[in-house]
């Protein structure tokens, strides 16, 4: 099953859906194209490269979507029993790792978009989405993603029609709107981080850490609210 939150609220589940689309939009605009969530973009755009003859446009991606990988792997090493010992919030180390990463992220100068620099920043970003689309499944109750669109907008859709048709049941709007305040926090995020981009540069990844420390304190709130009921 590998380690997951349990089920986020609407607060959280949409702070870091907004932390996706920023970020993505952030390494994209200012790193080489790439992106650091949506590994499905990353993937294609290696292969559109790699048809037309650019092979130093389409090796650039590999890092990135290497470092993906290496998230996931490690979420799932972290799920174990010998590390769930040690840790007793993992979930809270994993919002901190996040962090450190983006924090120093950001330290690093702007370079030319096809660059080793541009390569293993992204891959550095890249790492911690995957850690972040790992831990973070559900909200209410529902499967969703935090940091890529296509299944929030397809799970809108279709909670959507089962509301509208009266086959979502007594929760049937809560789910439907639920998802679609994901899928704007997600918009919201990546129109947001393009501007911030455009006005601080490699600096403007520092928003994220901000907003990913008050996702920890919203989850530190939670959690002692649940262990006092």
């Amino acid at each position: 099953m590998g380690l997951r939150s349990r089920p986020e609220s609407l607060a959280v589940a949409s702070l870091l859906a907004a932390t996706g689309g920023f970020v993505d939009a952030h390494t994209f605009l200012a790193r080489g194209g790439v992106l650091a969530g949506a590994q499905t973009g990353n993937i294609i755009l290696l292969a559109a490269a790699a048809g037309g003859g650019d092979v130093a446009k389409a090796l650039s991606h590999v890092p990135s979507i290497f470092a993906f990988m290496v998230g996931v792997l490690l979420t799932e090493v972290m799920a174990g029993d010998r590390v769930r010992r040690l840790l007793r919030r993992p979930v809270r180390v994993v919002l901190l790792l996040q962090v450190v990463v983006l924090v120093a992220v950001g330290f690093i100068p702007r370079a030319p978009d096809i660059s080793v620099t541009n390569s293993l920043t992204g891959a550095a970003v890249a790492f911690a989405a995957a850690m972040q689309f790992s831990v973070f499944r559900s909200v209410r109750g529902l499967s969703y993603t935090s940091t890529f669109a296509s299944g929030n907008l397809r799970s809108f859709i279709e909670a959507t029609y089962r509301w509208v048709r009266g086959r979502g049941g007594p929760t049937g709007g809560r789910q439907a709107g639920d998802l679609g305040a994901v899928l704007l926090s997600f918009v919201a995020g990546a129109v947001i981080g393009g501007f911030a981009t455009d006005a601080w540069g490699v600096r403007a990844i520092w928003v994220a850490p901000v907003v990913l420390l008050a996702v920890l304190a919203l989850l530190v709130v939670e959690t002692r609210r649940l262990e006092r009921a």
